[in-house]
């Protein structure tokens, strides 16, 4: 298939699973730059943070709190750990559609009445609230060194996250993060559609006013990651509970990293490089 002809229908169809085919047959080049040119670019204006798994480690509660009310609502078979996984980094409304995709069968034979995603959904977040009242808002390392280099250094940050504003306030707040710390915050409820498609990182590189090329993402879920590289941006994988696959790995702007920490690391490497592109010391 003709490369132009298949990066206008994933645009247009927005088909993650078409998406992955041209990348595994080397069809399709992100942002149409061939990675090892993304590799070489060390033009980063912006950074965009997720937040579940990413600023935080919310990412392991919600699995724990899947689990628990999955047990508690006799579905423990059905939501499996894949289908959790499944639905990380997604919105609510877009996980919502999957759950009712998985249990409603399941759940008007049981009870004669549609699955209550709703009911199931604030059970859950009850769960996960109380979770982080009890034990605290895992921050994650190296994130407060990585917003303060990136202040120091005029790079832009922004949050560009699944969850509604108020949970996101709720958590910086917890973080003893002020809001005013970010250029810009776009949550799930500002775009109309939610990650693996790229609104949420098209409107935060335009709420920041940088071309998404010159724009890092920080991503821990497959979802954020092909929704970064649709948008154009650098994507780059900060490892939390799922591993990338060959196909993710094809999208990422770098190796996968296991901490902000390295990211940071990262930073510093190609501040040098862009300030020595001689590789002299002494220039």
């Amino acid at each position: 298939m003709d490369r132009d002809i298949g990066l206008s229908y994933v645009k247009s169809k927005m088909d993650v699973n078409i998406l992955l085919f041209f990348v595994a047959c080397g069809q399709l080049e992100s942002g149409m730059v061939k990675k090892e040119a993304r590799m070489k670019d060390n033009d980063i204006e912006a950074i965009i943070f997720d937040v579940d798994g990413l600023m935080f480690g919310t990412e392991r509660l919600y699995e724990e709190a899947f689990a628990m009310i999955a047990k508690k609502w006799g579905y423990e078979a059905e939501v499996s750990e894949a289908f959790i996984k499944d639905c990380k980094g997604k919105r609510k409304e877009d996980i919502k559609v999957l759950f009712k995709s998985l249990l409603d069968g399941i759940s008007l034979e049981k009870e004669r009445k549609e699955f209550d995603f709703d009911e199931y959904l604030k059970q859950l977040l009850d769960y996960l609230d109380e979770a982080i009242e009890t034990r605290g808002l895992p921050v994650k390392d190296g994130l407060i060194e990585l917003l303060q280099y990136a202040r120091e250094n005029r790079i832009k940050i922004a949050i560009g996250t699944s969850e509604k504003s108020p949970r996101i306030q709720s958590y910086l707040q917890k973080a003893n993060i002020t809001a005013d710390s970010f250029d810009a915050i776009i949550c799930g409820d500002m775009v109309q559609n939610g990650k693996p498609a790229p609104d949420i990182f098209l409107k935060a590189c335009e709420a920041l006013s940088v071309n998404p090329e010159k724009t890092m993402v920080l991503e821990d879920a497959p979802s954020g990651i092909i929704a970064a590289y649709r948008a154009g941006a650098k994507p780059v994988m900060v490892i939390d509970c799922i591993e990338p696959t060959d196909e993710i790995r094809n999208m990422l702007f770098t190796e996968p990293f296991h901490s902000l920490t390295e990211v940071q690391e990262m930073l510093v490497m190609k501040k040098g490089e862009v300030e020595r592109p001689d590789g002299d010391p002494d220039h």
